[in-house]
């Protein structure tokens, strides 16, 4: 029964929050988007937002810069290729997990 555990546990901490998750899995399907996109994508606060993407940036998954918009400053935030590989890296490790307690609770 172990075995199976093992997915979650070489999943990454770091994107493994389910807020985090989410994050990432906007920006790389949908590709760069603004702090305030990601803000109101994730139904999140600010402080929140800047929380997590903060952590990504500390670990190098995503990048954030500053840019002018016709409505103003903003902060545009990119994955980064670390970011994705360790996003579907997560994600593989995931589905095993999965994989493997389905075959567990079948027997």
């Amino acid at each position: 029964m172990t075995d199976w555990i093992n997915g979650i546990k070489q999943a990454d901490p770091i994107i493994f929050h389910p807020k985090r998750l989410l994050i990432m899995s906007l920006l790389v399907a949908i590709g760069s988007l603004t702090q305030g996109e990601l803000k109101k994508k994730c139904k999140i606060t600010w402080g929140s937002i800047t929380t997590h993407l903060n952590r990504l940036q500390d670990v190098d998954y995503v990048a954030q810069r500053h840019v002018i918009s016709r409505k103003g400053p903003r902060v545009l935030v990119d994955v980064t290729s670390k970011g994705i590989s360790a996003y579907k890296e997560t994600l593989a490790n995931f589905q095993q997990f999965l994989g493997r307690m389905e075959n567990e609770l079948v027997e």
